[in-house]
């Protein structure tokens, strides 16, 4: 008898379930390493800030919040929309995890808009300074994984969409929601370095 509620899932069990999946753990270790990334770009920007210069870090002054605040608040939201994929597939509700998945790549498409937007806003380009370069290289660094982000839901999307997924076995759905996570925490250091700390100093 086939499952209407997930008509294409497979009639053995494939791979391990939650925490215990190698699709799992593989992307905790490559968040691990990602993280290092942003450390490493941080660090630079903080060494970097504290050096003696001829005048005010940054040279154009802080950045604007005009589309940070919303990237912010988007980042958050995607967060709670990650969440709720991942519960709804746990309780085999698949209208709730194609609402929440849709919810959540129209949430990446807005970020990658208002990125470019902010890019577009700015007076200073990747050449005019230092501070000017590691804003363009960090959020450039943060768009490209929020770009893999917005791939990675379309792809669980479809396969929510086709019945693949079922309340026991949604790794796919549980690592998409994980990554999420750990760009908003990237962004959220992302914010308090390139728009907070120019205006504690």
């Amino acid at each position: 008898m086939v499952d209407q509620t997930f008509p294409n899932r497979p009639p053995l069990p494939v791979g391990s379930i939650g925490l215990h999946s190698a699709g799992f753990t593989g992307m905790a270790l490559l968040i691990l390493s990602e993280a290092s990334v942003f450390a490493y770009l941080f660090f630079a920007y903080f060494y970097f800030s504290v050096q003696p210069h001829s005048g005010a870090w940054p040279p154009s002054g802080p950045p604007s919040f005009k589309y940070s605040a919303l990237q912010a608040g988007i980042m958050l939201i995607g967060c709670a929309t990650a969440w709720w994929a991942n519960r709804s597939a746990a309780r085999g509700a698949r209208p709730a995890v194609l609402l929440a998945l849709g919810l959540s790549l129209l949430l990446a498409l807005s970020f990658i808009a208002l990125q470019f937007a902010d890019w577009y806003d700015k007076p200073y380009s990747l050449a005019s300074d230092a501070a000017s370069s590691f804003y363009f290289v960090i959020t450039g660094v943060h768009l490209a994984h929020v770009v893999a982000g917005a791939l990675m839901i379309a792809a669980v999307l479809v396969w929510s969409a086709l019945g693949y997924f079922g309340p026991v076995r949604h790794v796919p759905i549980l690592v998409t929601a994980f990554y999420w996570y750990f760009l908003a925490v990237a962004y959220l250091w992302l914010f308090f370095t390139l728009y907070g700390t120019p205006r504690l100093a």
